[in-house]
């Protein structure tokens, strides 16, 4: 026995040993202890990071989970802070979250962001991934294949609070809407408003009156401008007038500090209109695209504007009246074709008792064929001004001034067309008005004290009688004709004449009409030409 023991411990120990501890270490790896790591968890949103949730409604997202190691749990951060925690199916490979309601107090847009991170069975935990929840107050509506936004329509149309329009999302708005002291409207740039038309459009009385006390503030940019538009622009068929107008009603002397900036309305009865709004609101960068009756149409107060649009209005591109006495640089006119069949039209109207200043006009006419359209007109009382602007391609009437209306003769006013150009017309070019100026018919001296592009006079013998007489030579500008506003060259005006020395408020510059050149174009990426198509 004693032989046997010591042989046995003398050569069997090592090979015991070496078994024992492959035993232990396949022991090791059936039960997870001592083998390698599994690799980190991952966990990613199938689809978009960002959506919209309607308030007071659930929310939903898709998961992707990834853990070798085993799902353990869904960890949920809102806030800083962990939300909740979700056991997960050790082997599920996705999971959908929907157990969070987006708040119902929640302001249209506001953002909620949540964090989900997944832990595995090996304690270990994977990078968080985050979904934004975008609120949306409006239930949405299917107009001509689009999808909007419908705006809650509150009692009466009376807005008492803020209605906040954001970039991302059209609108649509079914009636009405009144803002008055305490409430807002907010339109961030992009947006595109569509207002109801009703099947029979024989009253447009969709639109936007603001009052005093009243918030507006209009953001567009010149590459994402804000659109108010009527539905028929998705449905078929659009029309001048389909609904109503912007209107700020500023008439009782509290309505104040608005903005409206690269702003374009299309189909309107009147484009826009401002009446009695003082010189503390913000007005710059607008087109009225095929109003009904006026383009841009501001009565009373002392407004100011620079960058203005009117494309074929029915009635006037731009009428300025009543006792409005703000200054306007930089407006273009335009009209391809003669809407109104039964009275005259003209581009610009100073009228009523105006005393407008305005600077770097130009109205460009259907031709010298249509009749009865006509650039600008000077009527009622009114004491305007105008200078560095043209006005070209009409029939006649390049400038009336009415009967009733004071010129005085000089630079000193009270009426003054001053360092402009008025071409292309087929007869009267400044009519009951000194703006042409004059020859002397004892030396052909020419008298030109208001500086427009008359530069001569032509000898014309009437064949019949012999008898002479001088007709005004024009100069003229190249580009500039029927729906083109852009002169091919820099034209300075006589006597480089800087709008900017008549009031601090103008920009001053020396050339006339609203666009210098093709570089200094303001116009392109926002305003549409009358075809529709984006300049």
């Amino acid at each position: 026995m004693k032989k046997y023991f010591k042989l046995f411990t003398k050569k069997t120990v090592f090979p015991v040993i070496l078994m024992l501890g492959f035993i232990l270490a396949c022991s090791n790896d059936d039960d997870g202890g001592g083998g390698e790591t599994p690799a980190t968890p991952t966990i990613s949103i199938s689809g978009e990071t960002a959506i919209i949730g309607k308030a007071g409604e659930i929310f939903s997202v898709d998961l992707t989970l990834n853990a070798p190691g085993g799902n353990k749990e869904l960890v949920v951060y809102f806030g800083g802070g962990v939300l909740e925690t979700i056991p997960l199916d050790v082997n599920a490979t996705t999971f959908t979250y929907n157990t969070q309601t987006v708040p119902s107090d929640a302001n249209e847009g506001q953002n909620f962001e949540y964090e989900f991170l997944l832990a595995d069975n090996a304690n270990q935990d994977s990078q968080r991934v985050t979904l934004t929840v975008s609120a949306a107050i409006y239930d949405t509506i299917e107009v001509g294949g689009e999808t909007l936004y419908d705006v809650t329509i509150p009692t009466d149309g009376i807005v008492t609070d803020e209605i906040l329009l954001i970039t991302g999302r059209d609108y649509h708005i079914s009636e009405s809407l009144s803002f008055g002291a305490g409430s807002t409207l907010t339109v961030e740039e992009g947006v595109v408003v569509y207002f109801k038309t009703p099947v029979e459009v024989t009253d447009p009385t969709v639109g936007l009156t603001f009052t005093n006390g009243a918030g507006l503030s209009i953001t567009g940019t010149s590459t994402n401008p804000v659109v108010m538009t009527p539905t028929t622009t998705l449905t078929g068929d659009p029309q001048p007038g389909d609904w109503n107008r912007l209107y700020l009603d500023g008439s009782a002397g509290s309505l104040s500090g608005a903005t409206i900036r690269y702003l374009r309305t299309e189909y309107g009865s009147d484009g826009i209109r401002l009446d009695g709004m003082d010189d503390s609101n913000t007005v710059e960068y607008v087109q009225a695209f095929k109003a009904a009756t006026e383009g841009i149409y501001f009565t009373n107060g002392n407004v100011n504007a620079k960058y203005m649009v009117a494309t074929n209005s029915t009635e006037n591109g731009f009428r300025l009246g009543s006792g409005y006495a703000g200054k306007m640089q930089f407006g273009i006119a335009v009209m391809t074709e003669r809407l109104l069949l039964d009275d005259d039209t003209y581009e610009v109207v100073i009228r009523d008792q105006s005393t407008a200043i305005i600077a770097n006009f130009t109205a460009v006419g259907p031709g010298i064929d249509v009749e009865e359209v006509y650039a600008y007109r000077f009527r009622g009382t009114s004491d305007g001004r105008i200078y560095n602007s043209i006005g070209a391609s009409f029939n006649r009437r390049g400038v009336r001034v009415d009967g009733s209306v004071t010129v005085g003769g000089t630079l000193a006013g009270p009426t003054v067309f001053a360092y402009g150009y008025i071409f292309d017309l087929d007869s009267q070019h400044f009519r009951d008005a000194p703006f042409g100026g004059s020859r002397d018919d004892m030396d052909g001296t020419i008298n030109n004290p208001f500086f427009n592009n008359v530069t001569s006079y032509e000898e014309v013998v009437d064949p019949d009688t012999m008898e002479v007489s001088y007709n005004p030579i024009y100069d003229t500008i190249d580009g500039i004709g029927t729906n083109d506003f852009i002169p091919d060259a820099t034209v300075t005006a006589k006597e480089n004449h800087d709008p900017s020395t008549v009031d601090a408020f103008f920009t001053s510059v020396t050339y006339v009409g609203a666009v210098e050149n093709e570089a200094g174009d303001w116009t392109v990426g926002w305003v549409k030409n009358p075809d529709g198509t984006i300049r």
